[in-house]
């Protein structure tokens, strides 16, 4: 079945529960519908008061599509929901962590969905909408829930975001990775981590987003940024969700590096080392895994093969290639 078919079902299904939930599309407000890690969808909706709603609904494994290594994609829900739970219980009111309130969640397991408050988002480019000091500042928030809170939820299957955590799934890259970097870099990937590991092992842990990207901080149009889908909620590596958010950026380089010299400039001597480990780490990690994605998705044939490469090599050697001096 073609992924656009399985999207129209999908997009029926959820319409169907709309109808038993005495709700309705919203036919003006339109949003991309599958995220871009084809796990769930977005339907704008409307209650018998007009009162807006968004239904997030996940969807099941789509036929033909490639996962990241290790993963279990009921637990994508069982997160997210999760989460949601946990934050209606310490922190009602959002003063904690901005993120849309609860209205429903599917009380099955794993849920199907979850409805949430519609929040608007502000008209205009990126770029004046969400700014450095928005992006470091949520950031900052999500790091501060307290761990013991967090830890030791029942139905609460936490991804781990740290050196650990990056080899064990690197190692189930193996077949399609060795076949694109060859022993040589594979050797050196490897003593990487175990460096990677001794520099920032005795590090706290903290709240890690897993998907800390700019498509998922939403601001308003009172300029209040709002973070959503943590579909991939874990804990470890605190520097995972920058090292994500920067790779991921789209913006110009001027910009991006502004954004590391903000992110390490109250970072001094030692813990200016640990953090730029723990940047590599997870940059290791995700260049990796585009390598695997790619030969698994295109055979011999990726187009960002010199682009990957070029970002695991740099991430591997560090210094000035990778870093503003």
């Amino acid at each position: 079945m073609a992924l656009e078919t399985t999207t129209e079902t999908w997009i029926e299904q959820a319409r169907e529960l709309l109808r038993s939930l005495n709700l309705r599309e919203n036919p003006a407000v339109t949003l991309r519908p599958v995220s871009g890690h084809n796990t769930s969808l977005l339907v704008p909706c409307l209650g018998v008061d007009d009162r807006e709603f968004v239904l997030k609904w996940f969807v099941p494994p789509a036929e033909g599509r490639y996962y990241p290594a290790g993963v279990r994609l009921e637990d994508y829900p069982r997160r997210e929901c999760a989460f949601y739970r946990f934050l209606e219980s310490i922190d009602p009111q959002r003063m904690m962590l901005p993120v849309p309130r609860v209205i429903l969640i599917d009380p099955r397991d794993p849920p199907q969905w979850i409805l949430l408050e519609w929040i608007a988002g502000a008209v205009g480019p990126a770029e004046e909408r969400l700014g450095a000091d928005e992006i470091l500042g949520l950031l900052h928030q999500l790091q501060q829930i307290p761990l013991e809170l967090f830890l030791g939820r029942r139905d609460f299957p936490l991804n781990h975001w740290d050196v650990i955590s990056y080899l064990n799934r690197v190692r189930l890259m193996y077949d399609p990775v060795l076949h694109v970097i060859g022993n040589r870099r594979w050797r050196s990937m490897q003593d990487f981590f175990g460096e990677a590991l001794r520099w920032t092992d005795t590090r706290p842990q903290k709240v890690v987003h897993g998907d800390y990207t700019e498509q998922n901080i939403l601001v308003d149009p009172d300029g209040r940024p709002f973070l959503i889908d943590f579909e991939r909620i874990g804990i470890g590596n605190e520097d995972h969700d920058f090292a994500w958010l920067w790779i991921h950026s789209e913006r110009s380089q001027e910009w991006k590096r502004g954004l590391v010299e903000r992110y390490f400039g109250s970072r001094v001597g030692s813990e200016r080392i640990r953090a730029e480990w723990g940047v590599r780490a997870a940059l290791v990690y995700l260049a990796l895994r585009r390598l695997r994605f790619a030969r698994l998705a295109s055979g011999d044939g990726d187009p960002n093969l010199p682009r990957n490469l070029a970002l695991l090599d740099a991430a591997l050697a560090g210094g000035s290639d990778l870093f503003p001096a």
